[in-house]
């Protein structure tokens, strides 16, 4: 008895595993994320290191879902559009790490959560798979904007 052989069709990745790619892409945002944390607190001058480390996670995400949702046309290519809206609220989450935060950015932030949320809910309605993936993005979203709130409190101007 014989190996059985893999033909070129079994080998090709679907949409699915795209989303799938995707997600794990996106799930080592949590231990580069306590890296970064031990460079801010041990070594801060290897910082950038988890600065450009995480820019080039989210600059990768943003690509391969911006591909798969130009590639495949289904229902669910709102996973792709899901999760293309979360890496650009997670992009401009990301100014506020640098010195470079302005107050005009919280309200860019709030317009940006508020539109990945509205996708997310389309989304919800549309897909059926993987919709644990999109309540994980609400939830994060959720509390990404409770922590803008707070900054923004805290930042000592008004909130309008």
């Amino acid at each position: 008895m014989g190996t059985p052989e893999l033909s070129r069709d079994d080998l090709k990745l679907t949409e699915l595993s795209y989303v799938k790619i995707n997600a794990l892409i996106l799930l080592m945002i949590l231990p580069l994320s306590m890296i970064g944390y031990q460079f801010a607190v041990s070594n801060e001058e290897m910082f950038f290191v988890y600065e450009w480390s995480l820019v080039v996670l989210v600059l990768i995400s943003f690509i391969l879902a911006g591909t798969t949702s130009i590639i495949y046309n289904s229902s669910n290519t709102w996973l792709s559009y899901a999760i293309l809206s979360f890496d650009l609220q997670f992009a401009v989450f990301g100014l506020f790490m640098g010195p470079y935060t302005s107050y005009e950015l919280f309200f860019v932030y709030y317009l940006c959560a508020a539109i990945a949320l509205i996708i997310f809910i389309i989304t919800l309605n549309k897909v059926k798979v993987f919709r644990y993936v999109i309540v994980i993005f609400i939830i994060v979203t959720v509390l990404l904007t409770s922590y803008m709130l707070l900054l923004q409190s805290l930042w000592g101007m008004n909130w309008m």
